[in-house]
């Protein structure tokens, strides 16, 4: 299980960095750019805290069926 988290976390992490890379090369505006890696980095925010709601509800959960035994 920590293997797969590991390489779950490496793949994101990847895939943010070849996007961040891929951006900076294009031609594009100083402006345009950097609008672009903004939205970029707002949409990955709301996806980690959706995410992350997601596990506390889970934990909420699992800690209710813990209290019921």
């Amino acid at each position: 299980m920590k293997n797969t988290g590991i390489a779950i976390v490496s793949l994101v992490g990847g895939l943010i960095i070849g996007s961040a890379l891929t951006m900076l090369f294009t031609p594009q505006s100083g402006p345009e750019l950097r609008r672009k890696i903004k939205e970029s980095i707002d949409d990955e925010i709301e996806r980690v805290k959706n995410k992350l709601n997601e596990v506390e509800e889970q934990i909420e959960e699992a800690r209710c069926r813990c209290e019921e035994k």
